[in-house]
């Protein structure tokens, strides 16, 4: 039985050093750890430490909790600053530190101003209150300068039978369901309800295995043979000029090797450079692979002749053309410049003042199929991802996660590709760099991947889906709009 008591009294700020060791724990439950189940006993923890609590307190013990979560789960971005866009460790150790507290401030406002403005009993505040506030709060942070929604908790079950309620209520429902679980095991400890919580927790995971059960959309067409070439190139080696013309060579080589395919994709930027440079190369493809009526997409960089913007791109040897909307901050632009403007005279990351496509884009049409395209961490905004269907059969996204080595990021980005796929019902190809490259059905469930740091290709047919999920029908929008509602009901009754 939890004594909350002696939690509460807190002599020599132990509950704040646990708290900070719990919430570095928590990002193990994410891949490539998996340990999916972390979540509750860690999350149940901080939900005793901020009940009852004055919201000064609340706030501060939060903000602890969160920043060992968010330091330990983005640590990778250390890589991309240091190692290859030459920070000194000091600048770049400090950006890690401002982008974790900045992160930290939303579920610490989360549990503020659920403990701050509306008064329950133990029980709604476990299961209604902190689980709602906590979920429109990771909505907020999804949107908020541009928004920056990794490690999103449901994101981690995509393996478990709470994914089968990913169609219906998305990654941000099942990290409700995740913090109302959470909630329900505290009632357990604190011996205040046992049989009830139990029963509910045993009701959530079996509506999500009989709700995984449902093929929410349906095949069309035949399937489409795809190649995926994962290139292998260090990015410390990308930007050389004398490993330019090597590359190009490669890629033709890999692509001319598998006329076969319907598709050929090749990675995000795979060209190192400018389209209208490489306008013969292309042309030289595309005539050779037009016996076969193959098409390659490729990531490049492309100029408007009109306004000499530049823009992150994917391109077909046919002329269609997507450009990345989503931008990363301080990757490909600068956010708040006036206020930020003094990391550009430390980071020198090639290409990073580039501009927005716009947000609504043609779809690609490849071989009877509508294909969604996205770049680099466009898939982890559901929104992004949602822009294109239900039109789009399949989708697709290049990334290079060659900027984090070997870290855990690519792991992190390819399980929250999983369960885009699983909240949309559409096949999702994943064409990467170095890593991870894969194909990943409608349910989320990888079907084939290739390993890292290897130059390899990825032979497989992947079907193309019609129709729509209830999520993609109404997004985050109801999940939302239902929980202002329960907030604002228990917020009246407090007053």
């Amino acid at each position: 039985m939890i004594n909350i008591k002696l939690i509460q009294n807190n002599p020599y700020h132990i509950i704040e050093i646990l708290l900070l060791v719990a919430g570095a724990l928590l990002a193990f439950s994410f891949s490539p750890y998996d340990i999916f189940w972390l979540q509750y006993p860690l999350l149940a923890f901080l939900f005793v430490c901020v009940l009852k609590q004055t919201p000064k307190t609340t706030f501060f013990r939060s903000m602890v909790f969160s920043l060992g979560w968010f330091a330990h789960g983005i640590h990778w971005v250390f890589y991309s600053l240091h190692y290859h866009g030459g920070a000194p460790v000091f600048l770049a150790a400090l950006i890690i530190v401002l982008l974790s507290l900045y992160l930290s401030l939303f579920p610490a406002f989360a549990l503020y101003l659920a403990n701050r403005f509306i008064k329950a009993n133990t029980a709604q505040m476990l299961v209604v209150v902190y689980p709602i506030s906590w979920m429109i709060f990771d909505w907020l942070r999804g949107y908020f300068l541009t928004g920056m929604p990794w490690l999103q908790l449901g994101v981690a079950h995509i393996d478990t039978y709470l994914a089968g309620f990913a169609p219906i209520i998305g990654g941000l429902g099942i990290g409700l369901l995740v913090a109302i679980i959470s909630g329900l095991l505290v009632l357990v400890f604190i011996r205040q309800s046992i049989k009830l919580p139990v029963i509910s927790i045993v009701l959530i995971y079996l509506c999500g295995f009989l709700l995984g059960l449902i093929n929410w959309t349906q095949p069309l067409g035949d399937p489409v043979k795809v190649s995926l070439i994962q290139g292998n190139i260090p990015q410390s080696e990308k930007w050389r000029r004398e490993l330019y013309t090597p590359t190009l060579q490669m890629y033709r080589q890999l692509t001319l090797k598998n006329l076969d395919s319907d598709l050929i994709v090749w990675p995000e930027t795979a060209v190192p450079g400018f389209k209208y440079r490489v306008d013969d190369y292309l042309n030289e493809i595309a005539t050779q692979l037009a016996q076969t009526k193959t098409n390659v997409l490729l990531g490049i960089f492309e100029r408007d002749e009109k306004t000499q913007r530049y823009y992150n791109s994917v391109i077909s040897v046919d002329g269609q053309s997507y450009k990345k909307r989503h931008l990363v901050p301080l990757g490909e632009y600068f956010p708040l410049r006036s206020l930020l403007g003094f990391f550009a005279q430390w980071i020198n990351i090639p290409m990073s003042n580039i501009d927005s496509g716009e947000l609504q884009q043609p779809l690609f049409d490849v071989a009877g199929q509508k294909i969604g395209v996205n770049i680099c961490f466009e898939d982890v905004f559901d929104r992004d991802v949602l822009r294109d269907l239900p039109e789009a059969n399949m989708l697709i996204n290049v990334s290079n996660d060659a900027w984090f080595e070997d870290s855990i990021e690519p792991w992190q980005h390819h399980q929250i590709a999983r369960m885009r796929a699983a909240e949309t019902g559409r096949s999702f190809i994943r064409v990467t760099n170095t890593g991870v490259t894969s194909v990943i059905g409608r349910k989320g469930e990888v079907l084939a991947i290739l390993p890292q740091f290897k130059r390899d290709v990825l032979r497989y047919e992947v079907q193309g889906y019609s129709g729509a999920t209830p999520y993609v029908v109404w997004s985050n929008y109801l999940l939302i709009s239902t929980g202002l509602f329960f907030l604002g009901f228990f917020y009246r009754r407090s007053n």
